[in-house]
């Protein structure tokens, strides 16, 4: 990207400009600067492939209280150019930031953090571009962005949200796939993380390591795929372990996936609750962390904060937490 077509990062913390670089970023600095101008002289050059925008601008010489928000940027920017990826970057928490606001954003990234995300920027305004190229026609063809296996297709069309099935030839219908995608990674059910791809094969994480090869046919590969943080489709999980080892009559997943070859006793998946052999599931220990350890679905208790899903895995947590 050279020029115009550089990524755009909007900051007025100059001591950010160095991490700008690092990214290839065009770093436009409004300390003590007119942002109205800057954001004005922005949108009146090309598009840009993304751009990154500082969630709190309080030190510009901007005194409008609209201009101390990016998110008011990000939505003059996604109004300018809808399939463009806006980011917003802050120091706060982002748990802290309204639901709403940080909606005007497609994603919003903790600078703490920043360094964890660099290997998916550049190829994030990649998937946008590759996107809007496609202008699906329908939901069948904004599916097919997915590279789904063929059995899950029809799912994954009828579990579309409403907001998307109305607006897949809308040009903001990128930014709607993009957040669609982050819950197909973060609500188990088409797509399992590591713990669960493990504990489904009766693995401790450890575990899948020495057999991950024999699953990288089901990885992921679709618009807004992670390289660092992979996937697996579920349904084609155990067509690949089936294939390996033939199951005996009563055997599942995870008596099978003990089978593989490399796999010792030290790769044996425990659950966290009771300590015995093969658990089903993976669950959060209580309703106010982000940890999870495999369970037996008997030693859990569905999560209260979590609604049940159609063709997801419910949320659970550990019983008696």
């Amino acid at each position: 990207m050279s020029g115009r077509q550089k990524i755009a990062w909007i900051d007025d913390n100059p001591q950010r400009e160095r991490t700008a670089n690092q990214l290839g970023a065009d770093f436009i600095n409004v300390h003590k600067a007119d942002l109205a101008l800057a954001l004005e002289n922005l949108l009146n050059g090309r598009p840009r492939p993304l751009v990154i925008i500082d969630h709190v601008l309080d030190k510009t010489s901007s005194t409008n209280p609209v201009f101390l928000r990016g998110s008011t940027l990000a939505e003059a920017i996604k109004e300018k150019w809808p399939s463009c990826p806006v980011l917003g970057v802050t120091n706060t928490d982002i748990g802290d930031i309204d639901l709403r606001v940080k909606e005007s954003y497609d994603d919003v990234i903790a600078y703490s953090d920043f360094g964890q995300h660099f290997d998916r920027i550049k190829p994030l305004a990649a998937d946008f571009a590759h996107v809007a190229a496609a202008r699906p026609k329908n939901t069948k063809q904004l599916v097919a962005l997915l590279k789904p296996p063929a059995e899950d297709a029809n799912r994954i069309e009828s579990a579309l949200p409403e907001d998307m099935q109305r607006s897949v030839r809308d040009r903001s219908v990128s930014s709607l796939l993009y957040r669609w995608v982050n819950h197909l990674m973060l609500r188990i059910g088409f797509l399992y993380d590591d713990i669960w791809t493990a504990t489904f094969c009766g693995l401790n994480e450890q575990g899948l390591q020495k057999v991950e090869r024999t699953f990288r046919p089901a990885v992921y590969d679709g618009v807004f795929a992670r390289d660092n943080d992979l996937r697996w489709w579920s349904s084609e999980l155990p067509l690949l372990l089936y294939k390996q080892i033939k199951p005996l009559s009563g055997e599942m997943s995870w008596h099978v996936g003990r089978k593989l070859s490399g796999i010792q006793a030290k790769h044996y998946s425990k659950c966290h609750v009771c300590g015995r052999d093969y658990p089903e599931v993976v669950a959060f220990l209580d309703a106010s962390t982000e940890e999870r350890r495999p369970m037996h679905l008997e030693c859990t208790v569905l999560h209260p904060k979590y609604k049940r899903e159609l063709y997801f895995e419910d949320v659970r947590m550990m019983r008696g937490s």
